[in-house]
């Protein structure tokens, strides 16, 4: 019982930490117990195990682990296992959890992974249903991921539950439901997201306002002398005096006394969660006790002293002598004076949904680490230019304005090789490929199937699998029902390519998504002497696309189905090609309607109008070089937005050309087409690309590293090959090949709150569908080591040198002007002073009162010598053509704090100091004394010198109101009109 009781008071205490004790939590974490925590010290690892009363609704989950993951980033890393006592399960709680639990799950291929999470889970309140669309995923996963499922909704304290596959064909009630719950979910997270971004935000807004920290500045907190002794205690092994012990924990309450004596005694609470313990400390000197203020709740520490029974509280606890802060220790750029990177690929808050710290951070660390310069990169925006002009005024370091663009081509072709041939009367070869991964470059062949169509017939038929001479990987297997055993005796790569060659002869190919296809037959074809070969060819989807604009995709299952064609195995060659003949039958039928008669006519059809809408967009990276590119950018980004944005703002190749002037275009990351032209194909192909940019960029292995989780790469040999090539191309056609980062946040530990976006946006967003990549902002060593693989000196180029070089082509970019431009109207200053002149001496004469006199003309020194004379002059045609109209107009706010306005007939009110002036012979008299604060409370009276009655008027308002104290402050002149 009593051991149950110290369990519970641990997980108080860490509920606490976390900020969790409020009773709209409390009901759920009520009885609730720390049973154990294993403390694994060589992997700084934490595993709590938490016993609780029932399963914790999913958000709440969430939740915890979010605060519980924050408090502990620089201590160790943590895993947390629920154990309950009512396992009450839901279909809410089934579902809440699901998504979590698929991911909890490793090793599980892309495949299967995006088949669970794009659906619902089904409770009948005994188990779990789901469905499955291919027998191959219903065996792997019936058999091998079931009972992990279960195990891992076992994690969160669930009951063992059975998990049962069911295979079925997809209707449009499942795919609504899956919508459904996809969309719900989603935005669950982004709430969640939004919290832990504002919890974020709260906890540096604290740090900058709290003074002690501030003085503190880096150094950790230390009283007394330096810990060095690396070996520590768990406070739950002091069970007894002990004359020294180490001991190290979370604060979680503080207090000072000062004594009768004059000496301070600290108290502070700590626990490492094994247990708690006081610790108190007697101060030496007045820099003790002024120093004690600054240990804070919080803070983690390390504590040397002597485990003492305290006879007031009747408990052991330890008399320290030395306290000391563990502070993570930060990074630096070690690198010498000169030799310092640049990074010319980094992300802002602005970057929608991406990247998490803000500008000025990313600014200072920049300026701290001694870089030169960085760039400012978000996706297709620019909004967080001017923080990041501020923040590089403020911190010294010049800052580099572009964006990461979405680049597509004009129009994708539909036929290669255009032939002016009549479609009617050929022969076609419709073909498919089955390969070992998507790069002709590193991938082969293993499947080639084809048929001959004539006259709407088929004709032939070619078939052959063939032999890799490697093991087929898992991915490959569960996509295409290929095995081993299949290709293990199959035909060698080079007689296949030779028999399908002789095979087509002339016929016009055919392939959906041809360009994936023909790019390995002409690979086969180069490698095995056929290279001068070249066939005219039809895209099949291409072709779709541009029949069919309005359709959600053009995959060729859905073609099939929209046309009735059985596709009996996708995925297989002989079965997709079998359909994709049938399916080109019904496009060259609908093709005709569009006069469409000849091979060469197919592209008559492509680019214009709506093609931006066609190609899968490329990203790019684009930086402003001067002022001239600066406009440049801005224009790119209006258009992308307002005429070719189309699910992202997308920037057409020809406006690229268009506004290319004083511009650098980089290749981009993963997802730049150099990249994967690199990637999948051949090294000829990438040079055509690469021309086109003005710098090549290569990334660290880690930011690659979906790449190879994907099976996209095959595995890290590979994926260095692939930067070695683009070094070595950069090279030959004399391009700078500069390393980035692809930054989307500054210490590794931020990489949390990335997942938290990313993951509230659930399947939507691709990046969910493998583990994120590290993308911190790397210091020059960090980057130097990441591409130690290239050798030093070729490291060094590309990562020192090259980032060095392309941002000394940039020159001063001042995205926040500095002067005031304002607008240019001839004679506007000698207007404004007419106008001014001309009504003052109608209200006093042509002799002004010395106080009239001088208020104009000190207001004039400031309104004409600062530009603004040419704004009063427009606020005052406004006004005159605005009451000529018959629309009254009112000015609202401080610009009736000036008498120039009131004279110019822009403001009623008069803010001269309370006064009467006889309309008929013009004489004043000013009260300037402050016993009158409204010439409209002025008594009633009549002039004394002619008779008339006095106008009452004056509001006692100093010019500096409107201008400020030295009158340089722009004008902010509001006018509101009644429209009747």
């Amino acid at each position: 019982m009593e051991q149950q009781q110290e369990a519970r008071t641990r997980f108080q205490m860490l509920l606490q930490q976390l900020e969790l004790t409020d009773d709209v939590y409390m009901s759920f974490f009520e009885e609730g117990e720390l049973s154990r925590l294993t403390v694994h010290k060589k992997n700084r690892l934490w595993h709590f195990n938490i016993k609780l009363r029932g399963i914790l609704p999913f958000q709440l989950y969430q939740l915890f682990r979010t605060r519980l993951t924050e408090k502990f980033s620089a201590i160790a890393q943590i895993h947390t296992t629920f154990e309950t006592v009512e396992k009450d399960v839901t279909e809410e709680l089934v579902q809440g959890y699901w998504l979590t639990v698929v991911e909890q799950i490793d090793e599980m291929a892309p495949t299967l992974k995006n088949c669970l999470v794009s659906q619902t889970p089904m409770w009948n309140g005994q188990k779990i249903t789901l469905s499955c669309m291919q027998e191959m995923e219903f065996m792997m996963l019936k058999t091998k991921y079931a009972e992990k499922l279960s195990e891992s909704y076992g994690q969160f304290g669930f009951p063992h539950i059975v998990i049962d596959f069911v295979l079925q064909d997809k209707t449009e009630e499942m795919i609504a439901a899956q919508e459904a719950f996809m969309e719900q979910r989603r935005l669950e997270e982004a709430v969640l997201a939004q919290q832990a971004i504002q919890d974020f935000q709260k906890r540096e807004k604290e740090k900058k306002e709290n003074p002690a920290l501030a003085n503190l500045g880096d150094r950790p907190f230390q009283l007394g002398m330096l810990i060095k002794d690396d070996e520590t205690m768990e406070i739950k092994r002091i069970v007894e005096e002990e004359r020294r012990v180490i001991v190290e924990g979370f604060v979680f309450d503080t207090e000072i006394k000062v004594l009768k004596s004059g000496r301070s005694l600290l108290q502070i609470k700590i626990t490492d969660y094994t247990d708690s313990i006081i610790v108190k400390m007697f101060s030496r000197d007045n820099d003790d006790a002024e120093l004690m203020q600054y240990l804070k709740k919080g803070m983690w520490v390390k504590v040397r002293g002597s485990v003492q029974t305290d006879t007031f509280i009747r408990d052991l606890i330890i008399m320290a002598n030395d306290i000391n802060e563990i502070k993570k220790e930060t990074r630096q750029d070690k690198a010498p004076e000169g030799e310092k990177r640049v990074e010319l690929h980094l992300h802002t808050p602005m970057s929608q949904m991406d990247a998490v710290t803000p500008v000025d951070r990313l600014v200072a660390q920049a300026a701290k680490w001694g870089h030169p310069a960085v760039a400012i990169t978000d996706h297709a925006v620019v909004q967080s230019f001017p923080d990041a002009y501020a923040a590089g005024k403020k911190y010294g370091i010049k800052v580099i304005y572009g964006l990461e663009a979405n680049l597509v081509d004009d129009g994708v072709p539909i036929a290669y090789a255009p032939e002016n041939r009549l479609l009617a009367d050929t022969t076609y070869v419709v073909f498919d490929v089955e390969t070992t991964g998507l790069s002709t470059a590193y991938d082969t062949i293993i499947e080639l199937a084809a048929v001959k169509i004539k006259d709407g017939n088929v004709i032939d038929k070619y078939e052959s699998f063939a032999n890799p001479h490697h093991p087929l990987s898992a991915t490959t297997i569960e996509l295409t029902g290929i095995t081993d055993d299949m290709v293990r005796n199959a035909p060698e790569v080079e007689q296949v390519i030779k028999e399908f060659h002789a095979f087509i002869g002339d016929c016009i190919v055919v392939a959906h998504n041809a360009s994936f296809d023909m790019g390995f037959l002409y690979t086969g074809y180069k490698k095995f002497g056929l290279e001068e070969t070249v066939h005219p060819v039809i895209d099949t989807l291409e072709l779709a696309r541009m029949l069919y604009p309005t359709m959600k995709n053009h995959r060729l299952n859905t073609l099939c189905k929209k046309f009735n064609i059985e596709l009996t195995q996708h995925h297989r060659a002989i079965y997709d090609t079998e359909a994709t003949g049938y399916l080109l039958l019904q496009l060259l039928k609908d093709a005709d309607e569009l006069d469409i008669k000849y091979h060469d006519d197919f592209n008559k059809h492509v680019g214009g109008g709506d093609a931006y809408k066609k190609g899968r967009p490329m990203h790019c990276t684009i930086l402003a070089v001067d002022n001239v590119g600066l406009k440049n950018l801005f224009k790119i980004v209006s258009h992308s937005h307002t005429k070719t944005f189309y699910r992202v703002p997308r920037v057409t190749r020809a406006v690229l050309e268009q506004y290319r002037e004083g511009l650098l275009v980089g290749s981009g990351c993963s997802n730049g087409e150099l990249f994967e032209t690199m990637m999948n194909k051949s090294p000829e192909e990438a040079e055509k690309i690469a021309r086109f940019y003005d710098y090549i960029e290569v990334q660290p292995k880690a930011v690659y590293a979906p790449l190879i989780e994907r099976n996209v790469v095959r595995d890290e040999w590979t994926l260095e090959d692939i930067i070695r090539k683009l070094v070595k191309l950069g090279k030959k056609i004399d391009k700078p090949v500069v390393a980035t980062g692809n930054v989307h946040y500054l210490d590794p530990t931020d990489g949390m709150f990335r997942q938290i976006l990313v993951g509230s946006q659930g399947g939507a967003n691709i990046l969910n569908r493998s583990k994120l990549p590290e993308v911190h902002f790397r210091t020059t060593d960090e980057m130097l080591k990441e591409f130690d693989f290239l050798g030093p000196d070729l490291a060094k180029e590309v990562v020192v040198t090259n980032s060095q070089k392309v941002a000394d082509m940039i020159g001063d970019v001042k995205p926040i002007k500095d002067d005031l431009y304002t607008p240019k109207i001839e004679g506007s200053d000698d207007e404004v002073t007419n106008l001014t002149y001309e009504m003052a001496h109608h209200i006093y004469g042509e002799e002004l009162p010395e106080i009239v006199k001088a208020r104009i003309e000190k207001e004039l020194k400031s309104i004409l010598g600062h530009g603004f004379g040419v704004i009063y002059l427009i606020s005052a045609k406004l006004v005159k053509k605005s009451l000529a109209d018959g629309y009254l107009v009112g000015s609202r706010g401080s610009v009736g704090s000036s008498l120039v306005a009131t004279f110019m007939e822009i403001t009623e009110v008069n803010p001269l100091p309370p006064h009467y002036i006889c309309p008929n012979c013009k004489h004043s008299e000013f009260f300037n004394d402050g016993s009158v604060s409204s010439g409209f409370d002025l008594p009633n009276k009549d002039c004394t010198e002619c008779g008339t009655p006095y106008k009452k008027d004056g509001q006692d308002i100093p010019f500096e109101t409107f201008l400020g104290f030295k009158g340089d402050k722009v004008p902010d002149i509001d006018l509101s009109a009644t429209r009747c």
